[in-house]
């Protein structure tokens, strides 16, 4: 086990083995260093770097090949080869990300368990809050409620955490490890058990037993490019607090219990799409009233509306066109109004240039190709956008 795999050894004598200055920097090597240098998810450690004659900041470790490299913002003095050192970690960030990769571990397993068929995609630890990326069929707040209970159990029962390293065979025959055996590159392996309850090859830092975790708390969860996020903190009950404070204050405002919010909720969605939906109808009928008028011998029929679907309104155009003709439509939705811009062929315009003309009075652009193109402005620039076309008709 290296030296900077001891979750709890925030201080250390150590050697010089090399020091380069570059780009404000000194960048170091170590003879046995403590600082994590980050892999598997969770961030290096950073801390300080004293010798007699020096004091520097660490402000990252990176691996290459099988060499710790430091980066170091120097305070004052020099560090050269061969000098002694004396290391601190940050403490508070590495107890933070300590508490961290281990509620991570049983967490996943806990995901495991609850969700079936799970597969690590990634993992992003930071101090505050945390996200495991993992491949399942569906991810439910129900599901996660579930895991997120058995986790909390796995640390009140303060499981002992057992880190020890076996060879590459023997470790592939403990069974899923998080990891294929194709992956695993050295003879040995480093493998982090949660006392009869899970075991993965891991080379971060761990706790001694889950009992350190605290606590480890949901916050959130999506899909992202293909996987599920699952958000998480540990050890902060404050997020617990305040989601609780968050779900009493809403139960006042709907006036109902705390455990009838997310029906009351989801009821108000289902009612506020339907509310929109009317309105779309409604927006979509207002283009039969659309305006037409002659400009330089070309018929331009225009018309401004609120959040009309984008295949309505070029249905619309379309139907709209004929010789000699130029569409214009103003599409307001939230802070933004939409352009689309249409011509009948026989005009041979260039429709995308005409429209970039338009909207590069108001610092917005737009695009498209021959006879069509569509670009945004700011709303309150959507009332000048047919005074402006006609100008450059």
């Amino acid at each position: 086990m290296h030296r900077y795999q001891n979750a709890f050894l925030f201080e250390a004598e150590d050697e010089v083995v090399s020091a380069e200055a570059k780009e404000g920097f000194i960048f170091t090597e170590l003879k046995d260093t403590i600082f994590y240098p980050g892999g598997g998810g969770q961030p290096c450690d950073t801390g300080t770097i004293e010798t007699a004659s020096f004091s520097g900041e660490v402000v990252e470790a990176w691996k290459e090949n099988d060499k710790v490299i430091h980066k170091i913002k120097a305070k004052k003095g020099s560090l050269k080869k061969g000098d002694k050192a004396t290391l601190k970690l940050n403490r508070e960030r590495r107890e933070k990300l300590v508490r961290m990769h281990t509620g991570e571990h049983v967490l996943f397993k806990s995901l495991e368990i609850n969700l079936g068929d799970v597969e690590l995609d990634k993992i992003n630890l930071s101090e505050d809050e945390s996200s495991l990326f993992i491949k399942t069929k569906e991810a439910t707040w129900d599901k996660l409620f579930k895991a997120e209970e058995l986790v909390n159990k796995i640390i009140s029962e303060d499981r002992e955490i057992i880190e020890k390293e076996y060879k590459k065979e023997d470790a592939v025959r403990l069974g899923k490890l998080r990891i294929k055996a194709d992956r695993i590159k050295s003879d040995t392996v480093r493998v982090v058990e949660i006392k009869d309850f899970d075991w993965s090859a891991c080379a971060g830092t761990h706790a001694g037993s889950t009992g350190y975790i605290g606590s480890l708390v949901i916050t959130g969860f999506n899909f992202v490019k293909g996987s599920w996020e699952i958000r998480f903190r540990t050890g902060n009950l404050e997020s617990l607090f305040s989601m609780a404070a968050v779900a009493r204050k809403s139960a006042s405002l709907l006036k109902s219990d705390a455990s009838e919010v997310p029906d009351l909720v989801r009821r108000l969605q289902d009612e506020a799409e339907s509310y929109k939906e009317k309105f779309r109808e409604m927006s979509s009928k207002l283009l039969e009233f659309s305006s037409e008028e002659k400009v330089k011998g070309i018929t331009l029929v225009h018309n401004t509306v609120d959040d009309v679907e984008k295949k309505q309104l070029t249905d619309k155009a379309i139907s709209l066109l004929k010789e000699k003709t130029i569409v214009c439509f103003v599409n307001r939705t939230g802070d933004k109004a939409a352009i689309l811009l249409a011509a009948s062929e026989d005009l041979k315009l260039n429709t995308p240039d005409l429209l970039n003309k338009v909207l590069s009075k108001f610092g917005g652009r737009g695009g498209g190709r021959d006879n069509f193109a569509m670009g945004a402005v700011d709303m309150k620039d959507s009332e000048k956008i047919i005074d402006e076309l006609k100008k450059h008709i």
